[in-house]
This record gives structure tokens, C-alpha cells and sequence, in this order.
């Protein structure tokens, strides 16, 4: 028999787990020490290593005989007690463990565990890093997270326990787990159309299928669509193609009466057996909803009737003297933390600034839920309350409705944004997440998607550009993209310092080439974080030179907004030679063909790029030298982190 007619046997007698909320994976666990209860002739844990101070606990422990013990007094001190680990690339791993705690303190999450990959020479590739546990706790806390798919070029893995740098107190690990995460084999679906509603036309259904996981192979499974009525009966079957991961499948809505359908995604063996199946809405209007805000199908905003970009910032409460600064500068909206009342709504409109409006605390037992909404039965209530005390304001352009919280609790985050869309049809709905890599799993909880690359001064620069990237990726490309780029320095939040570390504010040269990659890789919108930050003096960065920056890079995006905001997209070249570190976009306005084009990279680059028509020449808009067109064929000089702007001109 072979791997893969074993792994479907396996499947279909139900030997893997398919939930990926709650449900108990059949799966060993990979760690051969993992309550601590192992040790040597000399008394030493077997399979474990670390410096001295983590020691071995017997009068404290969850079960067994053993727990893991550390103690720190010193906040300049990091030290890690790890695992070896193998694990197979291209595996997704769950990590559990349980930490207890004693007046452990600091800006960071506390004790927890991680897993981490490294490549050849120690290269760090990336981890796992769930939140841990702080304060006091005589109760053991569960940490819990899934990592990322272990890179090709892993050469080393390791489980970690440890304090998060920075932290300081007492901490106790116990029965500790990893295991292989398999979840569903339909992961993500979505239509091409804002919030599945259409009033007819071509529909394009995606959906996310995950065969790695159980050892199947595109050719041993069919990938199918289907669209049911309110009554459950299926009106339209379409076959699905299957590449990369991605099933892709068209009808036209116009076939469909007037009404609310499901559309549902499946995977099935040859012999139609279903392996999962996920589904997504699908509304068809004999005429379009009136709406204060919604997005197009080229993911712009349109607001009030026009198209909008959003040119934003973080910041804390509307006050009057920071409306006043922020209403002469080219950004056109905010995102206060503070929920804004009416006045201040009022003040904000009144200088031409729209407000992204955050619900976002509205989920009891997160850190910042306002205090009456004590079990999760009271969150729908008051997000209905504030959204009806403000929904009519022209001031409000969309809902902030997630800021980072965890995939563990999809099924609240799902619910909220489907109440906001009952709540206010009139707008849509922004999350943001650090999350990069789990976006798709996230993709029924949002209409809009940010995520935070926040490098400067420990990463490199073009980490806007890998983040812009993931996200429009993981959208499947049919969703707006708003992203959180970095203009604050993180001095500002860390209370310690990391050796060889030197904190800082982002460059403008840095903060333009961010933006602008974030825009070249698909973004339909920026929203800084932050302008309060910008009040947070470290060093010699006034607020009035951070400021002065700040607006420069905005003024720049500001004057090419009509570029941006252009409804039509070029087509893309045929053939490319160019390093990961460039990116391009291509826009059409009034007949013209505008290149978008951003070096990420810290060196100078070069890029190729060969179209199905030949240019004369190109015209500079932004950016050093111009290009090079002969032919259909267009060379591309940069500096380090240089963004360009072109106008193309055809050949006759």
C-alpha cells in the first residue's frame, strides 16, 4: 500500500483530527522528557540543557514527581533552558506547556515556552513564541501555540523554557508537550466580492487545501464547489482547479435568484468520499445596497461615493491641539484607542479627518475589556450600544474590531465582525495582527486586514515588504490590505535595553521605503503606528523633527494618490529577473501606465522586467535614475531602499 492510500485509510477512519479548535489531536508527544521526571546517575535531566539556575523542583509540580524551577533577580539577565527537537519540514507543530508563577514582573509576557528553528551556521529562522504567564499565579496556566510550517532549510530545532527578556520573579514548568498539528483540510474560503454581495457577474471562489498534512497528493483527491440555497438545496455544482494549495472555481451570479446562498469548498477522494469542506456566504442583490463605505473590486475603499485611501495614524484620545497639528498635515484619518464620543467625533470631522472606530476590547477576559462586560454574553450587548451611539456619524469610516488577539479564539472574533456587519452594513470592518503567517486561518473575522512590521532597529527594513507580501498572499488577493508600518522607536516600550541593541526611530528614508513597499506589494491603505509615540521624546528626536519627517513621507503619498486610487490595473509583465528585495506594482489612469517600483534591500539592486508590448521611454515621477525601456523590455536601477515612480510611455 502506498504512503498516500495509507494516509487517506487513516483519514477516513478517522485517526487524525480534523478540528482545529479544542479537539484533542491523536498525536504522540515528540518531547522525551517532558514532565521533568528523567534524570541521570548524576542527577541531571535527561535530554534537557541550560545554565545554572534552572534546577529540578519536587515540592512544587503539576504532576508526577518533578517540575522545572527558575528564578531571576536580575532583568539584564536571559537565560533559556532548552530541547533538541526533530521535526520534519514542512510540519506545522502544536507546543503546550504549564507555567505557574511568583511575582514574576516586567514589560514582556512573562514565563512561557517556545520553539525555535535555525538553519546551517546557526542561521535563526524563525519560531514559536505564545504568550506566557506574569504576576502571581498558585494555579498552573496553560501556554499554548502552533508554530509556522518548519522552514526547508531547518537544520536544528529546539522546545525552550524561559523567562521573556527582561522578566524578573519565579517560575515553575510542567508536562510539556509537542505534537504534529493537523487540522482541517479545508482551511480558508472566500468569493471575490465584498462580503460575499453581489448584483451579478463572474464570482471567484477561493478556498485554502492543506494535503501536507496527511500525506495526500493533488492527484489522489477532486477539489469541487457548490452553492446552496436557504433551504440547503444545491443550485450550482463547479469543479474547482487545485494549485498550490489553492482551489479556484467561477460561475456566474446572474444564474442565481435574488436571495442569500452558502457557498461551500470540498475535497473528496476519487471515489467521493468527503475529506472536509468549508463554507463561506453569498447574497445576490437585484440592486446594490446603499452604503457609507465598502470595498470595490480592485480592494480600494470607497467612501461616500468616492474612492479613498486611507492615509492614517494610531493614536490615543481625540484631543482638540492634536486635531488641530494632524488637520494640517496630508494624513485624511485616524485610529484613537479611546472610543471617541460624539463631540469629539464632531471636532474630528469638522477638520476633514475620518475615524476608524475601535470595539476591539469588546471580549471579556482580554487585558484591555472595558469592566462591564464581565462573561462573553455581555460583549454583544455593549458593542451594540457604542455602534448605535455613533454608527450615524459622518466622522466613522470603518470598525477596528481585532488588534492582535489569538487564533484560539477565532470563533468570538468570527461572531464580532458578523455583528458589526449586522449592526452597521454601512461600513466595513479593520482587524490587525502580528500574525503574519496565520492571516488566512483569520480570513472570516475581517473584511479589511493590517498587519504590524515594526523592524527598525533589530530587523532589516524590507520586513515591511516580507509582511505586505504574506498578507496580500494570504488574502488570496481579493481583499483590501491597510497596513501598520513603523514611524515610533521602540526605546519607548522596552525596559531594559539589549546588549548591542541601540534603539531608534525609524530614518525618513527608512519610513518612505516601508510605506512605499507595503503599497508596491499590494497595500490599499496605511495607518501609522503612532502619532503619540512621536511625543516620546528619547535621545535627540523632538517631536517637532520626527514630525517634520513624518509629514514628508505622508506628503509624498499624498501627491500621488490619484496613481494609487486608479481602478484599473495594468498587466503584469510576462517575464521578471529581479532579487526578492524588489517589488512593483502596476497601475492605468486616463490612458497612461504608471510602474511602482521599491529596492527593500540595505544594497543597491537590479531588476528586468519584459512586458507583452514594447515601450519608447518612461518618464520619472519619483526615484533616481530613470529606466532603461528598449523594447518590451524595461531595466531597473535602485539605490539601497530606493522607491520609484514612472510613467511608461508605449511605443508607436
Amino acid at each position: 500500500m502506498t504512503k498516500t492510500r495509507l494516509a487517506l485509510c487513516l483519514l477516513l477512519l478517522g485517526v487524525f483530527a480534523l478540528d482545529v479548535h479544542g479537539q484533542e489531536q491523536a498525536q504522540p508527544n515528540l518531547l522525551a522528557n517532558p514532565g521533568f521526571e528523567e534524570t541521570d546517575a548524576a542527577g541531571k535531566l535527561v535530554g534537557w540543557a541550560g545554565p545554572a539556575g534552572y534546577e529540578l523542583c519536587k515540592d512544587v509540580r503539576r504532576s508526577g514527581a518533578h517540575a522545572l524551577r527558575y528564578e531571576n533577580r536580575d532583568p539584564k539577565q536571559y537565560h533559556l533552558y532548552k530541547m533538541p527537537l526533530t521535526l520534519d519540514r514542512g510540519r506545522r507543530y502544536e507546543i503546550e506547556g504549564w507555567v505557574r508563577t511568583e511575582k514574576v514582573e516586567g514589560h514582556d509576557s512573562g514565563a512561557a515556552i517556545c520553539i525555535e528553528f535555525y538553519g546551517k551556521d546557526d542561521k535563526f529562522l524563525g519560531g514559536c513564541y505564545p504568550r506566557g504567564a506574569k504576576g502571581t499565579h498558585a494555579d498552573w496556566q496553560r501556554v499554548h501555540g502552533m508554530s509556522k510550517r518548519v522552514p526547508d532549510e531547518a537544520a536544528r530545532c529546539h522546545l525552550l523554557c524561559y523567562l521573556r527578556r527582561g522578566m524578573t520573579g519565579k517560575a515553575w514548568w510542567d508536562d510539556l508537550s509537542v505534537r504534529v498539528y493537523q487540522g482541517p483540510i479545508v482551511t480558508a474560503i472566500t468569493t471575490d466580492c465584498y462580503r460575499g454581495e453581489t448584483t451579478g457577474g463572474l464570482i471567484t471562489v477561493r478556498f485554502a487545501v492543506e494535503l501536507i498534512d496527511y500525506g495526500l497528493t493533488p492527484d489522489a483527491v477532486v477539489t469541487a464547489i457548490a452553492v446552496k440555497d436557504g433551504e440547503g438545496k444545491e443550485v450550482l455544482t463547479v469543479p474547482a482547479d487545485l494549485e498550490e494549495n489553492v482551489a479556484c472555481g467561477r460561475f456566474d451570479s446572474l444564474r442565481l435568484k435574488a436571495g442569500t446562498y452558502t457557498v461551500e469548498g470540498t475535497v473528496s477522494t476519487k471515489e467521493g468520499k468527503v475529506l472536509g469542506r468549508k463554507t463561506c456566504s453569498l447574497t445576490r442583490f437585484d440592486e446594490p445596497p446603499a452604503r457609507k463605505a465598502y470595498i470595490d473590486r480592485h480592494r480600494r475603499l470607497i467612501l461616500d461615493d468616492e474612492p479613498f485611501f486611507p492615509l492614517g495614524l494610531y493614536l490615543g484620545r481625540l484631543k482638540e491641539k492634536d486635531l488641530d497639528i494632524i488637520a494640517k498635515s496630508p494624513f485624511n484619518c485616524l485610529m484613537p484607542y479611546g472610543s471617541p464620543n460624539r463631540e469629539e467625533l464632531d471636532n474630528a470631522h469638522a477638520r476633514g479627518i475620518r475615524v476608524i472606530y475601535s470595539v476591539k476590547d469588546y471580549y471579556a477576559g482580554t487585558k484591555y475589556c472595558p469592566k462591564r462586560i464581565k462573561t462573553e454574553a455581555d460583549e454583544r450587548p455593549a458593542i451594540e450600544e457604542k455602534v448605535n451611539a455613533v454608527k450615524d456619524h459622518p466622522a466613522v469610516m470603518a470598525w477596528y474590531i481585532n488588534d492582535e488577539l489569538p487564533l484560539s479564539m477565532i470563533d468570538r472574533l468570527d461572531a464580532h465582525r458578523d455583528w458589526l456587519a449586522e449592526l452597521d452594513p454601512q461600513r466595513p470592518t479593520w482587524v490587525v495582527l502580528y500574525q503574519v503567517d496565520q492571516v488566512r486561518d483569520y480570513l472570516g473575522s475581517f473584511d479589511v486586514i493590517g498587519t504590524d512590521p515594526y523592524p527598525i532597529p533589530e530587523r532589516p527594513v524590507g520586513t515591511a515588504l516580507v509582511y505586505a507580501r504574506k498578507t496580500v498572499n494570504a488574502v488570496f488577493n481579493v481583499r483590501a490590505v491597510w497596513m501598520v508600518p513603523q514611524i515610533f522607536n521602540w526605546g519607548g516600550y522596552k525596559s531594559h535595553v539589549k546588549p548591542g541593541v541601540a534603539y531608534r526611530a525609524p530614518t525618513l528614508l527608512e519610513m518612505r521605503s516601508m510605506a512605499w513597499q507595503c503599497i508596491a506589494a499590494g497595500a490599499n491603505g496605511l495607518v501609522f503606528y503612532s502619532y503619540s509615540d512621536l511625543h516620546k521624546t528619547h535621545g535627540n528626536e523632538p517631536f517637532e523633527k520626527r514630525w517634520a519627517d513624518v509629514t514628508t513621507m505622508a506628503a509624498e503619498i499624498k501627491r500621488f494618490m490619484p496613481i494609487l486610487l486608479s481602478p484599473v490595473a495594468a498587466a503584469p509583465p510576462a517575464w521578471s529577473d529581479a532579487p526578492e528585495t524588489v517589488a512593483w506594482r502596476l497601475y492605468e489612469k486616463d490612458g497612461k501606465t504608471y510602474l511602482l517600483a521599491v529596492n527593500s534591500g540595505d544594497e543597491p539592486a537590479s531588476a528586468v522586467l519584459r512586458f507583452a508590448k514594447s515601450w519608447a521611454g518612461s518618464e520619472r515621477l519619483m526615484g533616481g535614475k530613470n529606466a532603461e525601456c528598449v523594447g518590451d523590455t524595461i531595466r531597473l536601477s535602485f539605490e539601497p531602499l530606493e522607491p520609484k515612480l514612472l510613467c511608461l510611455t508605449p511605443a508607436k
